[in-house]
């Protein structure tokens, strides 16, 4: 009877450390990928003069890249670089020639635009107007994968175009590039705000 006792214990006590053992371990579970975190800097702007004459606000921790052109034009390239986000705004500055190359060039904003039609979930729009400055336009903001997320137009509609395209130098995907877009379209909007022309 002593011996099984003893044996019945043992096994009560051998059953308990089992099953504390066992419980405190988390079963294995594929985890959701993460994203790495994104450091927002303070939004502080500096005021920037263009080479063709345009002036505008870029935020502190932005570079200017100037694109050499083959051939001396009215057109003007450079890139706007946000290297905290890992993002460029791509711009294009035109001297209007003609009423036809601004209807020319509004067009080709339009199409720049819908061409990612197929991948949006979404386009919006927003007007803008600063008659102070000669400055209007439209602000574009596309949802869903798309490769350009954020583009605008702004223009006087006689002499002056600036064109913008937002890319990030990495796969869209809207939720993990969600903060730093909010602070780029922060940035595009003083960008616009602040727009000036050339004096003519």
């Amino acid at each position: 009877m002593v011996f099984k006792k003893s044996h019945n214990r043992r096994l009560v006590w051998l059953g308990l450390a089992l099953a504390l053992l066992t419980a405190c371990r988390d079963s294995p579970a594929p985890r959701p990928r993460g994203y790495h975190r994104i450091a927002i800097p303070e939004a502080a702007y500096r005021p920037y003069n263009h080479p063709s004459g345009i002036q505008f606000d870029v935020p502190q921790y932005a570079k200017i890249e100037l694109i050499a052109q083959r051939q001396a034009s009215e057109d003007h390239w450079f890139n706007l670089a946000l290297p905290n986000f890992q993002a460029k705004v791509h711009c294009s500055y035109i001297q209007l020639q003609s009423e036809k190359q601004f209807y020319g060039m509004l067009e080709d904003a339009h199409d720049m635009v819908f061409a990612h039609e197929m991948k949006a979930s979404g386009i919006a729009a927003k007007g803008f107007d600063f008659p102070e400055n000669q400055v209007s336009g439209l602000l574009y903001e596309l949802s869903g994968p798309v490769a350009t997320p954020l583009q605008f137009l702004a223009t006087d509609s006689t002499q002056h175009f600036l064109r913008g395209s937002v890319y990030f130098n990495h796969v869209p995907n809207p939720d993990s590039i969600a903060p730093a877009l909010e602070q780029v379209k922060k940035d595009l909007i003083r960008l616009i705000e602040t727009l000036e022309w050339e004096a003519s």
